[in-house]
């Protein structure tokens, strides 16, 4: 039995599961209306916090997975494999940069004009970004096309958007009233309500959310609220219990302070993991301490992330334990990572 014998045996049944994948994700048609009523139903007074989000903002689409590799793949074929990705991301990167935007299709009456766009009440728009993906405009929505070089960037002033952008990381910003998203690669929905709050959601990848000096890293299947004047809001998993998100919004934007982090740390489970890392950094002294307990109990440290480095905040402690999150970028196999890029700039998924 030859090894390449084998490795053809064993190939076969992945890549025919690779090929019954659909070729594209739509988001559902009635996306907006579920929305539209959460982000105009309450006006935000000065000096209180915004609504917090809606239950059915829970959505439960998964990214797509793939086995890992057979055992009989060897050095040569991995490192053959990475050659292929990192040409593949060049030429990808190349041709990405040559194209601007172009309306892909539409729905119904909408204005196009000295780079605004803008949706009625009845019309949709597909906004093609390049050759890197495309993003669906929503009803009711505006925005400007801002750059096409050297990244594609745009400004979402209101209502919604869903995007699927497969290319290199940081070729997409969509810039919000309180925040900047930076795509990494991804597919994620993303609406503005007429104040400038704003809730993006990630099904596929990770967006990073900028804003007051602070960042957020969303990975797929959770949320993250943002507010102007506030840094972007703590991200939240789908599986989260609608009492945790509501404490975690009082803690980032109403002034919830410990009561609320209290409420957070004991309704935490381990789909919240994620959502803990990111209180490290957002509390100090004797909360800070009562996070690391909560996320050491659900999630231990690596070694060598000894307790005294985490509440000091070391930046390598944090970024080790990050990786080892489950549901962090960093607990994505590289071949599998791979594989998703290869798959997408394929056109498989």
């Amino acid at each position: 039995m030859s090894p390449g014998w084998l490795r053809r045996r064993l190939d076969e049944p992945l890549l025919a599961r690779v090929r019954t994948l659909p070729r594209e994700i739509l988001p559902a048609e009635n996306l907006w209306s579920g929305i539209a009523p959460r982000l105009t139903a309450v006006a935000r007074v000065p000096g209180h916090a915004p609504p917090a989000p809606a239950a059915e903002w829970g959505f439960r689409r998964r990214s797509p997975t793939l086995a890992p590799p057979a055992r009989a793949w060897g050095v040569r074929p991995a490192l053959a494999a990475a050659l292929v990705l990192c040409l593949g991301g060049v030429l990808w990167l190349r041709l990405a940069r040559g194209a601007g935007w172009q309306v892909a299709a539409s729905s119904g009456p909408y204005t196009l004009a000295a780079g605004r766009l803008e949706t009625s009440e009845l019309s949709r728009v597909r906004l093609g970004v390049g050759r890197i993906g495309y993003v669906n405009v929503e009803p009711g929505t505006r925005l400007r096309l801002l750059a096409t070089r050297p990244e594609h960037r745009l400004a979402l002033e209101r209502g919604a958007i869903a995007a699927r952008i497969s290319a290199p990381p940081r070729l997409f910003y969509v810039e919000t009233p309180s925040a900047t998203a930076v795509d990494l690669g991804c597919q994620y929905t993303l609406a503005v309500d007429p104040r400038g709050g704003s809730l993006i959601h990630v099904t596929v990848g990770w967006v990073e959310l900028t804003g007051a000096g602070e960042r957020s890293v969303v990975p797929f299947n959770m949320a993250a609220y943002t507010v102007p004047g506030f840094a972007p809001g703590t991200p939240f998993s789908d599986h989260a219990s609608d009492s945790l998100k509501e404490a975690l919004h009082r803690f980032d934007f109403g002034g919830g302070g410990d009561a609320a982090l209290a409420t957070v740390l004991s309704l935490a489970r381990e789909p919240d993991v994620i959502t803990l890392w990111h209180l490290l950094s957002r509390t100090e002294g004797p909360a800070r301490e009562a996070v690391y307990r909560r996320l050491a109990a659900l999630a231990p440290p690596p070694l060598g992330v000894s307790r005294e480095r985490v509440l000091r905040l070391e930046r390598g402690a944090l970024q080790t334990w990050w990786d080892a999150l489950p549901g962090s970028p960093g607990t994505l196999p590289w071949w599998q990572g791979a594989a998703v890029r290869i798959a997408a700039w394929m056109g498989i998924l």
